[in-house]
């Protein structure tokens, strides 16, 4: 948009007419400010029409129209909805200008799926005679069998072996490498960086804590729940239709090979060490405050095995300052001198959705609710930060204050000055652990009638005035890229409303909680859980929400989470679940009344939408759609509400079903065979829609994300051809669509292509 300068209309008179109308009260200066605004609207719509002549700069509405100018195939929009629109039409004419080249493939390929794309030529990888007029010195026609990293690679996008000719379709691992074969190799997971953090004013905030392992202070998890987590490449961006996607640029699982080689490249000072570890490092670390050297990191095997005397142990550095760590297992390790020191990492998890506690950019959460915090009254609401760093913390306003040490010293304050219809604002400012009890009777989270609180994940920036005052702007507050790590169950107890009066509310928005939630005795009026994962272990999702006794009334939200059981008790003022994922499976449990119950909502109605419920689920009424049910739902009242676009085993007891699995798929083969369908029938035609993960356990890279496998039923079987369960915001259905489409028009005549789902 163009910025003009704002004239105030009365300063083009002449000033003989403006004095006249000063001495007559101003009536004509009133009358030009009416008619500057309007004239405002219509530069601004002036503006925006230039604007609108330009992909770069044109409103989400005219970007169809430009694309029909130029004559861009039409694409389905998905998760990254108009940004990939976007690019695909404004680099149509260089795509056309590449036609056939496997970097345009790539890119094109990109833009109309979002993924990560590397397009590989399969006869490029063919044993073939060589002339001498036409050497391939990297095409060797015999494997290294001594090069691990070269076999780990071989059958990748990346790899340099070459292999025999085969005969067989093109998507299949024994047929790809035949002469008219593309293979498009694609990663589907993304890579969520949580690294150090910094701000102008305050310098370094602080990073991650890993987790002590069992074994000793020596031994580190870089998760904070202490899981053995993979790594994920921390993806430089592409910025060139011409340039090829490397391995730099793919959200793909480090490999502990990989980068020990160019860890030992760099130490030896050879072309090309480090790139790793260049200004996008995939790894940092950080003892006593100070970053180690990427030359004394080690990357290496640290799995556990025997110190020789029975007792379990990994590897150490020799060396102090030295740190030896395993980007597949996710673990560090110290040397004996170093195990007192502090120890923070930067590094990025894969995972399928950007849902449960994560360090991506949760903005539209926060807008969601900001107003019921800031827009109560003229006064604005009471706000305390949050940071583990001593350099933060401070209480003097006018020095960035104020911001304490821990969330425990935070509720202490909040209990002490909250009062009934107060709104107030606690917010972590780092991505530090924080392994304070907070079950104590001190740490109570207690909230007034009327009242409401947020604790909420999000930068508060300081901002240097004259005198060296440093003060906190609330206008600038930014809910990304973090992601603290609370090691404690947490207890809410709400005083009771007076008659006709309403309940206090919480929001928690972007953390991590490892422990569970717990409501005491009160009555609490609504909670609601965004963007959070509660109930987190190494073990998996242990805990999670419980309303232990009172609290009728209460409602709960549960927005963009992955959490473990819901037990609501007697809470009866709803249950809202979106984008959810509820429980696990660990035990790939197949009967639906054998799984846990981990909706347990007896005297609540729930709303279920876009969520995975790995099982059973007891509700007093309930209104599903595009939802994934794995265990059993039983419904008390079935004469409301209804379940459209989901799975819901057969067994389940809930209202009237609408394009429901595994029912559609039974009455469409009861059409076809022209009659009931006998018992075994039944059982196997149920058992071919039932859903398939790549994962159903976390804290896997890819929990909740369906495979591959699963059938089009259930991976495009929701609303509008979307996929059911957690997984229906990321629009794979409509990528795949969009990547045949784009095949159709982009791939040389004559050549087959496939695609290569990597994770």
């Amino acid at each position: 948009m163009h910025e003009r300068p704002s004239v105030p209309l009365i300063e083009l008179l002449p000033q003989h007419l403006r004095n006249r109308d000063v001495r007559e009260g101003r009536a004509l200066e009133a009358l030009m400010e009416l008619l500057a605004g309007e004239l405002a609207v219509v530069e601004r719509d002036i503006d925006q029409l230039y604007d609108n002549w330009f992909i770069e700069s044109c409103e989400p509405w005219v970007i169809p129209y430009i694309g029909a100018l130029i004559g861009a195939r039409p694409i389905r929009s998905f998760g990254a909805g108009e940004v990939g629109l976007r690019s695909y039409v404004a680099n149509t004419l260089g795509y056309r200008q590449a036609k056939g080249t496997a970097a345009a493939l790539e890119q094109v390929a990109r833009d109309v799926t979002g993924w990560p794309v590397v397009a590989v030529e399969f006869f490029e990888r063919l044993i073939w005679s060589q002339h001498v007029n036409h050497i391939r010195p990297g095409a060797i026609g015999t494997a290294s069998v001594r090069d691990a990293e070269a076999a780990r690679l071989s059958e990748g996008p990346f790899g340099t072996a070459c292999h025999s000719a085969a005969a067989a379709p093109a998507d299949s691992a024994s047929g790809r490498y035949a002469i008219p074969h593309v293979g498009l190799f694609i990663w589907r997971l993304d890579d969520f960086p949580l690294g150090f953090l910094s701000d102008e004013a305050d310098g370094y905030l602080g990073g991650p804590v890993p987790r002590a392992s069992t074994i000793g202070p020596a031994f580190r998890h870089f998760d904070p729940v202490g899981a053995d987590r993979p790594l994920f490449n921390r993806r430089k961006p592409d910025r060139s239709i011409a340039g090829r996607v490397d391995m730099r640029m793919v959200p793909a699982p480090l490999d502990r090979r990989l980068l020990h080689r160019d860890l030992d490249r760099l130490r030896a000072g050879a072309p090309g060490g480090g790139r790793w570890f260049d200004d996008v490092p995939v790894v940092r670390i950080r003892l006593d405050g100070a970053e180690v050297p990427a030359g004394r990191l080690h990357s290496c095997n640290l799995e556990t095995r025997d110190d020789g005397s029975g007792n379990p142990s990994w590897r150490r550095p020799e060396q102090a300052g030295h740190v030896l760590f395993d980007p597949e297992l996710g673990r560090l390790a110290l040397h004996a001198s170093d195990e007192g020191k502090s120890v923070e990492v930067s590094c990025a998890f894969g995972a399928p959705f950007a849902i449960g506690g994560g360090p991506y950019d949760r903005s539209a959460s926060f807008r969601a609710w900001r107003e019921r915090i800031f827009g109560h009254g003229d006064t604005g609401p009471w706000v305390i930060g949050v940071s583990a760093r001593a350099e933060e913390q401070t209480d003097d306003v006018l020095q960035g204050g104020p911001v304490v040490g821990s969330l425990a010293e935070a509720i202490e304050r909040w209990n002490d000055a909250a009062a009934a219809g107060m709104r107030g604002l606690i917010l972590m400012l780092d991505n530090a652990s924080y392994d304070q009890d907070l079950t104590d009777a001190a740490h109570i989270l207690r909230i007034p009638r009327d009242a409401m609180l947020a604790i909420t994940a999000a930068a508060w920036p300081a901002v240097r005035e004259a005198n060296n005052v440093m003060r906190r702007d609330l206008a600038a507050l930014a809910p990304a890229h973090r992601r603290p790590h609370i090691r404690s169950d947490l207890r809410i107890r709400a005083a009771a409303p007076e008659a006709g009066g309403e309940g206090g509310r919480l929001i928690l928005d972007g953390l991590l909680i490892e422990g569970e939630i717990a409501v005491m005795a009160g009555g609490l009026g609504s909670l609601s859980l965004r963007h959070a994962t509660v109930g987190a272990s190494a073990g998996g999702l242990a805990k999670g929400l419980r309303v232990i006794s009172q609290n009728a009334g209460l409602a709960v939200e549960v927005d963009h989470c992955i959490t473990g059981p819901l037990a609501l008790g007697p809470a009866g003022g709803g249950l809202n679940i979106a984008d959810s994922i509820i429980g696990e499976d660990r035990d790939l449990q197949a009967d639906p009344d054998q799984f846990a119950l981990v909706v347990d909502a007896p005297s609540a109605d729930a709303d279920i939408a876009r969520s995975t419920i790995f099982g059973r689920a007891s509700v007093r009424s309930i209104e599903a759609e595009n939802s994934l049910f794995l265990g059993t739902a039983r419904a008390a009242q079935r004469q409301r509400g209804c379940v459209r676009f989901s799975h819901v085993p057969t067994a389940s007891r809930v209202p009237r079903r609408y394009r429901c699995q595994p029912e559609l798929a039974l009455a469409e083969a009861e059409q076809t065979a022209g009659g009931p369908l006998s018992d075994a029938e039944r059982a196997r035609i149920a058992g071919s829609v039932v859903p398939i993960f790549t994962a159903s356990a976390w804290p896997a890279s890819a929990f909740g994300q369906l495979a591959l496998a699963c059938s089009d039923a259930i991976a495009a079987g929701a609303f509008g051809g979307a996929e059911m369960g957690a997984g229906f915001a990321a629009g794979t259905p409509f990528r795949r669509a969009n990547l045949a489409d784009m095949l159709d028009e982009y791939l040389p005549f004559g050549l087959q292509a496939a695609p290569l789902f990597q994770t």
